[in-house]
């Protein structure tokens, strides 16, 4: 039996697009990233397949490095994700 919107969960789930987990106002994890474009205390911006993902906080920590997965600590203040354009 097929569900309704099952197809869309597994584009959801498509290797390629970078997956971004929110913990709080504490961690934030980015999965299939394709590198660092900025990395200060109060900002780390991390290139995505056709997108960028911009971390806005306070004592940001890069806490995990992979080739791709990263994860960061800190006080989140804001997370945004901007296309290509």
């Amino acid at each position: 039996m097929a569900h309704d919107g099952l197809g869309e969960l597994f584009d959801d789930l498509h290797y390629a697009r970078p997956r971004v987990e929110i913990i709080g106002n504490s961690r934030v994890v980015v999965e299939n990233h394709r590198g660092i474009q900025e990395y200060e205390s109060g900002l780390l911006r991390v290139k995505c397949s056709g997108c960028e993902v911009r971390i806005v906080g306070e004592g940001l920590a890069l806490t995990a490095l992979s080739l791709d997965e990263l994860a960061v600590t800190g006080t989140i203040v804001s997370v945004e994700y901007t296309t290509a354009g």
